[in-house]
């Protein structure tokens, strides 16, 4: 297996036990234990170390090596509460200088057939909701914008994971996309904010329910 290969196996087996609460915040996770347990060299362990901490499910503190993340609820509400102003700045925007038609309807199809093939499709929607978010942030070609909201994404990666987890928030994040592209065709900035609003805050407070109840299970199995 290539090297490339190991570390991205490595990453999915951690990554795994993080989302899963498996490892607790605060855990402590070391190059050598790795290394010992899936018997490779530190070349991919550190890679795949790297991709953890790059989507905030780790950290590195001086002297104490990497941890699993500590839940900062008040730092994640600040993050959505920057992220939709950022976003609600893109949908007044493309509602104001109109959008192409071919891609909103590429946007319109990819949705309508996600929605049309649920549960099959429900392992797509949460890397297809960020990337959905994302592409309309490029349609400003402003790069420091959009890579403040990629900033944004990477920071709430695992939160947004937390999210849309059961049938109903699945079917609601389709819902909530078309509607919002229905929005985006008609050029009403009313009902377009309206529907981003329901949309990101209804995520916002999903991840904050389940990452609480998780959490709470957790902690309870281990004592």
């Amino acid at each position: 297996m290539s090297e490339k290969n190991l570390s991205e196996s490595v990453y999915a087996t951690l990554s795994e036990r993080i989302l899963r609460w498996d490892y607790l915040p605060g855990h402590r996770i070391t190059e050598e234990g790795l290394c010992n347990e899936f018997g490779v060299s530190r070349s991919p362990v550190r890679e795949a170390l790297h991709m953890l901490s790059e989507n905030g499910l780790i950290e590195r503190k001086p002297r104490l090596g990497y941890r699993v993340r500590l839940v900062d609820f008040k730092e994640i509400n600040e993050l959505y509460e920057l992220r939709l102003a950022i976003e609600e700045f893109v949908i007044a925007r493309i509602c104001r200088d109109g959008m192409d038609g071919n891609k909103l309807e590429e946007l319109a199809g990819l949705w309508s057939g996600i929605l049309e093939r649920l549960p099959d499709r429900a392992g797509l929607v949460p890397s297809a909701d960020e990337d959905f978010h994302e592409s309309l942030s490029l349609l400003l070609r402003n790069d420091i914008l959009s890579e403040a909201l990629r900033d944004i994404d990477r920071r709430i990666h695992f939160v947004r994971l937390s999210d849309i987890t059961s049938q109903e928030r699945v079917v609601a994040t389709c819902t909530e996309h078309l509607e919002l592209l229905g929005a985006i065709r008609a050029r009403d900035l009313k009902a377009a904010l309206s529907t981003l609003r329901r949309n990101i805050e209804g995520g916002r407070a999903s991840a904050e329910r389940a990452i609480k109840e998780a959490l709470a299970h957790a902690y309870r199995n281990r004592d």
